[in-house]
């Protein structure tokens, strides 16, 4: 294993994790806050609200409500936007204002052991806010709004940090290529927005294009809303879970090292 796969469980990486950890709970009351409150505002203003304007539809050859049919997708998609957004936003602001990096790479830290860092606190941030996506839709489970199939939940988390270690991965990305904090809102809303709404989270994304069909054979996010679509409603494992997963990791072993090089030079000057 080359240096920068071995980095991942070295005791420096898990050090920049509890790092992170630490500053979060001191204010873990006011940050939890957000993540539980906006699937409970989501799925009562789509999936309740909106939800009773549409009648049930076909999917897969299965009737299902709107409501039933938009909870897997929040979940992949809390984990893809936490993920990315502190490896892009919450990371470029310890790197460059905070100076959190430095402060690390004065001691038995290397480069590699802060990117690592960083990726597994994204990845664990995003793993637990979807937790809290969950216990909402056991809420929701619980007053007879929705019914899922609660017994195949426990293969959804370890696949949802998976996930989230990708996505944190393609956030570093940017943080590494972004001239500035301000010119972040080019790739958050010109990429991450619309690869949000066009991999069947809020919608089904069908089609007989060819350029729609690559589109949703090459993306991630799209076999991750529709594997946990069909394992929570159908309970069935599926083939867009093995095509997550090993579109997951394809994005970690390529984009890691990318991440490591760039931020190399940008962060010491190197290369």
């Amino acid at each position: 294993m080359i240096p920068s796969y071995r980095a991942a469980f070295q005791w420096q990486s898990r050090a920049v994790l509890g790092r992170h950890l630490t500053v979060y709970r001191r204010n873990w009351h006011t940050a939890a806050l957000p993540p539980l409150l906006e699937p409970i505002i989501l799925l009562l203003a789509f999936g309740v609200g909106l939800g009773g304007f549409i009648p049930e539809f076909a999917w897969r050859g299965r009737p299902v409500s709107y409501l039933a049919y938009l909870a897997p997708g929040m979940l992949a998609y809390t984990a893809f936007m936490t993920a990315f957004f502190q490896a892009l936003f919450a990371a470029y602001i310890r790197m460059h204002y905070q100076k959190t990096w430095e402060g690390q790479l004065v001691t038995q830290l290397r480069l590699e052991h802060v990117v690592w860092g960083e990726v597994l606190w994204a990845a664990t941030l995003g793993t637990v806010y979807a937790l809290i996506v969950t216990l909402v839709l056991a809420g929701f489970s619980v007053t007879g709004w929705l019914q899922l199939h609660w017994a195949s939940a426990f293969l959804v988390l370890p696949l949802l940090f998976l996930a989230a270690l990708a996505f944190a991965t393609l956030g570093l990305l940017f943080t590494a290529l972004v001239p500035s904090i301000d010119h972040m809102n080019i790739p958050f809303f010109l990429v991450i927005m619309p690869l949000g709404f066009t991999s069947s989270t809020y919608f089904p994304l069908e089609g007989d294009s060819p350029w729609t069909q690559a589109w949703l054979v090459l993306n991630p996010l799209h076999h991750l809303a529709e594997g946990i679509r069909l394992l929570l409603l159908a309970g069935e494992p599926n083939h867009h879970l093995v095509a997550a997963c090993g579109l997951f990791l394809l994005m970690i072993l390529i984009l890691i090292p990318v991440d490591e090089r760039l931020l190399r030079r940008r962060v010491l000057g190197e290369g």
